[in-house]
């Protein structure tokens, strides 16, 4: 199955905070490079920009036991990059990068302000190091 073409970034979008809904287009998610996160990566619903997200692990919503065991040295088991029906309950910002027009200089993201939920998420590179849990 081929992805549908992605519209180029909309650098001239104004900064609005506003909630896109559900993303049409899937999110990768892959391990972050320390391996102690999940990244997802994809295209903003409203600007179009790459922007990508990472969700440290034991943050609430991500499904995990937090740091306990790794601060204890207990070695720990191997787990996929995240629990997908975690991700999907999050709420992810455009993180593209580009400050758009009339981006307050309060901003807690540089991107165009919107705001989504991910409902499909693909797996990604498998050359970064896996995320464990305890």
């Amino acid at each position: 199955m081929t992805e549908p073409p992605v519209p180029p970034h909309d650098l001239q979008a104004e900064y609005a905070e506003q909630d896109a809904g559900e993303a049409v287009t899937p999110f990768v998610r892959r391990a972050s490079r320390d391996g102690k996160g999940v990244v997802l990566e994809g295209n903003c619903p409203r600007c179009h920009g790459r922007t990508a997200t990472e969700i440290r692990r034991g943050l609430p919503g991500t499904g995990t036991k937090g740091l306990w065991d790794w601060l204890n040295g207990r070695p720990s088991r191997p787990v996929p990059a995240a629990d997908a029906a975690a991700l999907t309950r999050e709420r992810y910002f455009c993180e593209c990068g580009h400050p758009h027009p009339q981006l307050p200089a309060d901003a807690p993201f540089v991107g165009c302000g919107a705001s989504w939920r991910v409902t499909t998420l693909l797996p990604g590179d498998t050359d970064g190091p896996q995320v464990t849990a305890g």
